[in-house]
């Protein structure tokens, strides 16, 4: 992260994470009915739109440690949140910027096995069921609601966090937008290690047009060789 943080000149802060430990002995003190690396995650994102509230931050775009993303980022962030003001204003909850799995809402042309082999600018749609959480912005409200709705959630509903706002977006709980296709992914966890992932899942790499890391000698092989989604979740799906 630090990397690219330097080579696109980005101004951020890193959040603290909750480890997997912390996190087990909170499972047990509150009755979670997650724990591990699943409850961590959830946790980590929780606090973060906590502390959007308790600090008052207006927006916010959430990455997580394990993510690579396209060379002309600036200009593809420029594209997309013009496409928001146009499109939304400031009506919306949740932009994610990088998801893997295919959306039933995305633009035409682009399929779950698609490879392309030229630029496409990114396109903004309203998402139907957004899954993973490596790359997304939301807003204070969205933040104040999913700090309430999330922590009942951990002990009534037992499911990953992607998976609970998932079914939160399909029953209309949120004005939900996504990018096609996602500028910022995730890298194969034989590559980047994350605090957050647990290697159930199988590898989670994903598809970039020009990617940063590869650009600065930090990834062994060029993602543009693979597919756009990951095909467990897209199983899932």
């Amino acid at each position: 992260m630090e990397a690219q943080r330097k080579f696109h000149k980005l101004a951020f802060d890193y959040a603290q994470t909750t480890g997997p430990l912390e996190a087990n002995r909170l499972a047990q003190e509150r009755g979670y009915l997650i724990n591990g690396t699943h409850l961590a995650c959830y946790l980590s994102h929780l606090n973060a739109y906590r502390r959007m509230v308790a600090e008052s931050i207006e927006t916010a775009l959430i990455l997580e440690d394990d993510i690579d993303m396209e060379m002309d980022i600036r200009e593809r962030h420029s594209q997309i949140m013009t496409q928001v003001g146009q499109r939304h204003g400031g009506d919306w909850d949740m932009l994610f910027v990088g998801h893997c799995t295919y959306d039933a809402n995305e633009p035409a042309g682009l399929q779950p096995s698609w490879r392309h082999k030229e630029r496409r600018n990114a396109e903004l749609y309203e998402a139907e069921y957004p899954m993973c959480m490596h790359a997304y912005a939301l807003t204070k409200e969205c933040a104040r609601r999913l700090a309430v709705v999330l922590e009942e959630r951990l002990k009534t509903v037992g499911q990953d966090i992607d998976l609970v706002l998932a079914i939160g977006v399909q029953f209309g709980m949120s004005t939900v937008l996504g990018v096609s296709p996602p500028p910022i992914v995730q890298v194969g966890r034989n590559e980047l290690a994350s605090d957050l992932s647990s290697p159930e899942n199988g590898d989670t790499a994903q598809r970039l047009s020009n990617s940063t890391l590869f650009h600065l000698g930090l990834r062994s092989s060029d993602p543009r060789t693979l597919p756009q989604y990951i095909e467990w979740a897209i199983t899932a799906h």
